[in-house]
């Protein structure tokens, strides 16, 4: 027996694809599961169903858009639905209409935005956030000096040792900066580099941050010659990227029992992301 779709209301449609999407069953996708508790989604596969809402015209350009639950999801579609009065005022006195038109894009220019958070160069004024991020106890202890407190003149001589790339990462909508991404440790020799990023606990985990560090592989691959990109990624950081494993990078190796932090030894994940790796599935 098949079903007419043409008799399917659109968010019953909407909740089947994203059921294909997530590799579900469409009966655990009710109005009320949570996606980060009911459905225990990672920040990976977040960032797939941002990615997909985007991609059906419900874009996503501040954190405090984030669907919560499988309704909220169906609902922005539902709303990017509904019918819409547009009002045309014709141009600008003493204007052409042609000077007004946008000047299309140079498809060789890099792409630095997402829908909701930019790449940026460094500024100083940056350097007191990106000092925050490497030393606060909740998001340090991820980063770069492992829970230890460098003086902050040390951080800043030693912001660009080893690095072939880094940005600050901005939101849109006030361009506050949330997050650091950076690629270093490069031989393109050879082909590679590591990428690393670390985010505001408040842009961490919630989708809009891997969608950054994509954007940020793919200038990678843009403009330098990379085959591969490496992450290494401690044990305590996995249960948030595992989802990618296969799809989005392949794990090439385990490192057992390398880190240690609260009072444990954890395991250290080398993976590798090739070119056509970094985009997420829509």
């Amino acid at each position: 027996m098949t079903t007419d779709l043409a008799t399917v209301p659109p968010r019953e449609r909407a909740r089947a694809e994203l059921a294909t999407l997530l590799d579900l069953d469409p009966s655990a996708l009710g109005d009320h599961a949570s996606l980060r508790d009911g459905l225990a989604m990672d920040s990976l596969t977040m960032m797939r169903v941002i990615t997909w809402l985007e991609a059906n015209g419900a874009p996503i350009t501040a954190e405090d858009q984030l669907p919560a639950t499988v309704g909220d999801v169906l609902s922005l579609l539902d709303n990017m639905a509904a019918p819409r009065l547009f009002v045309r005022v014709n141009g600008v006195p003493g204007i052409p209409d042609h000077a007004m038109a946008p000047r299309p894009r140079d498809p060789l220019a890099p792409v630095l935005e997402t829908q909701a958070l930019r790449l940026a160069p460094i500024i100083p004024d940056d350097f007191g956030f990106l000092y925050a991020l490497a030393i606060s106890p909740e998001t340090g202890f991820r980063w770069r000096y492992r829970g230890s407190i460098p003086p902050i003149d040390r951080f800043k001589s030693e912001l660009w040792n080893m690095v072939l790339l880094q940005f600050v990462v901005r939101r849109i909508e006030d361009d506050r900066p949330v997050g650091h991404v950076v690629a270093y440790s490069e031989e393109l020799s050879l082909g590679h580099t590591y990428v690393g990023a670390v985010f505001s606990p408040d842009i961490s985990g919630t989708g809009l941050a891997a969608q950054a560090v994509s954007l940020f592989v793919r200038h990678l691959f843009h403009t330098f010659p990379l085959k591969k990109i490496y992450m290494e990624i401690p044990g305590i950081n996995w249960p948030q990227l595992q989802s990618g494993q296969g799809s989005l990078f392949r794990v090439e190796g385990v490192l057992r029992g390398h880190d240690y932090y609260a009072g444990q030894y954890w395991d250290k994940y080398v993976c590798a992301i090739y070119p056509g790796d970094s985009e997420p599935a829509s």
